[in-house]
């Protein structure tokens, strides 16, 4: 099995979009800090009304602080693929959410001031999430990849004492080279002196020396 590759973020992309976001992030939650104190002050407002500015407050501060995790995970080179589209799949939703509510408005006769930036917000959370998106295919099409069964390589060295596994169930090939001959397992030298054996063996074994001269 291939060992897991990192995925390379590029920063051209990353940095400027969480500047962005960052900055958009603060200015609304300043608006908002800015707006409570207005409510409180005036008479004609109730307390649920306060609490809906203070809870979408708290949201978008949980919105701010994901990026900021994902922020610190990129520096640690941690950001994961699937942790970065998770982040980013809840940052979009919310915001998705809250382009919807902002049309809704708009469509019972409220002021539509605030849905260009609405949707300005928007597209900074659909960008970055359509990154994270190219990111996690990459990083699963990398991972298919890499899994693979190394083939059996015949000249590769085999440690002492080792088998080299079965090929197609068949038994493991012996370390010994010696030649055994189709005679019942019998050494080479006694298929010879039993192949030696008969007319011809008798010949030659019984014939005398030739002397080197005549007399």
């Amino acid at each position: 099995m291939a060992t897991k590759q990192p995925t390379v973020w590029k920063k051209r992309i990353l940095v400027p979009f969480w500047i962005i976001r960052i900055g958009l992030m603060l200015f609304i939650i300043a608006a908002y800090a800015w707006a409570i104190n207005v409510l409180r002050q005036d008479p004609e407002y109730t307390a649920p009304a306060i609490g809906v500015v203070v809870i979408f407050m708290l949201l978008i501060i949980a919105v701010l602080l994901m990026d900021i995790l994902a922020i610190l995970l990129f520096l640690r080179d941690g950001l994961n693929p699937k942790t970065f589209l998770i982040l980013n799949c809840v940052q979009t939703a919310f915001w998705a959410a809250v382009l919807i509510l902002d049309i809704v408005s708009v469509a019972r006769g409220e002021s539509g001031v605030g849905l260009g930036f609405t949707i300005f917000v928007l597209f900074t959370f659909v960008a970055l999430l359509i990154y994270a998106i190219i990111g996690y295919r990459r990083q699963r099409a990398q991972a298919r990849l890499g899994h693979y069964a190394p083939a059996h390589n015949p000249a590769a060295p085999v440690a002492h004492g080792a088998h080299p596994p079965a090929y197609m169930n068949a038994a493991p090939y012996q370390q010994n080279t010696a030649y055994y001959p189709p005679t019942g397992g019998i050494s080479q030298d006694q298929f010879h002196m039993q192949n030696t054996h008969g007319a011809a063996g008798d010949y030659y074994n019984t014939q005398p020396a030739k002397p080197a001269h005549y007399v």
